[in-house]
């Protein structure tokens, strides 16, 4: 078996490209297809190993359109951590809570990296040396980012050129990170403005319109998020982009 009993496989990795691209060879080479008995039903071997699930979970938020086994791969393991975190150790269940609320490719790399030293530190075969190397250099990249912040600041309209830049070379990314946010924003605030009793949310118009209920609307909502994500996952990871792929992670942090 592949040893999935390893750190979350996408920190692995500098960026979400090099995890797509071993998500891909992964794939190519049926190595998804091991964990499925002859009857085609996910192995239930692998509930055993809990954090061999929390990385197949994350290898399968990473799919793209017309990618059938990861759409399997990731019910499966939605629904069988969510009833492993009631039944593990406190540890090991915020981990899992945490990862079933933001997986990895959708949260900003530096709170990754936070919240991984933290699970790290909590761990009883931590290596003491590399935890303290781990915090030094978080702590040192947490000062350059700040200097970086504060050379932003300081040129307002270079940046703002540069998002135009992006734009124009990369329409696609940019509808589809505009249409995450959009839907984000959407999904986050509706309860707050269906509250304030202003005027409809875009849930409620969107009900109006197609004559749904509130919980068809939402499940409408999360499916058009979730293939904006495999559109965006797509753009950035399997074809060479007209900007420097780090500058477009940048944005995708902001957004996220």
């Amino acid at each position: 078996m592949l040893p999935l009993n390893c750190k979350p496989l996408i920190l692995l990795f500098e960026s979400a490209s090099h995890a797509y691209i071993v998500n891909k060879l992964l794939k190519c080479g049926g190595v998804f297809d091991k964990f499925k008995s002859s009857d085609g039903k996910w192995k239930e071997t692998i509930i055993e190993d809990v954090r061999g699930l929390l990385s197949l979970y994350e290898a399968a938020n990473l799919r793209v359109h017309g990618e059938s086994i990861l759409e399997e791969a990731l019910a499966f393991t939605k629904a069988n951590l969510k009833s492993l975190a009631m039944k593990s150790s406190p540890h090991l269940s915020k981990q899992i809570m945490n990862a079933l609320d933001q997986p990895l490719n959708k949260c900003p790399p530096r709170l990754a990296t936070r919240n991984y030293i933290s699970f790290f530190e909590e761990e009883e075969s931590r290596n003491e040396t590399l935890l303290k190397f781990a915090k030094l250099d978080f702590n040192r990249v947490q000062l350059l980012h700040q200097q970086e912040i504060s050379e932003v600041v300081r040129n307002g309209t270079n940046c703002m050129f540069r998002g135009n830049s992006v734009a124009a070379k990369n329409p696609k990314i940019v509808k589809a990170l505009n249409f995450i946010g959009r839907l984000m924003d959407d999904l986050k605030t509706h309860k707050f403005e269906q509250l304030r009793g202003h005027c409809p949310s875009s849930i409620e118009c969107y009900m109006k319109q197609h004559n749904l209920s509130e919980e068809a609307a939402l499940k409408d909502f999360e499916k058009m998020l979730d293939d904006a994500w495999k559109d965006m996952h797509e753009e950035l990871c399997s074809r060479p982009t007209a900007v420097p792929r780090d500058i477009l992670l940048v944005i995708l942090t902001l957004l996220e």
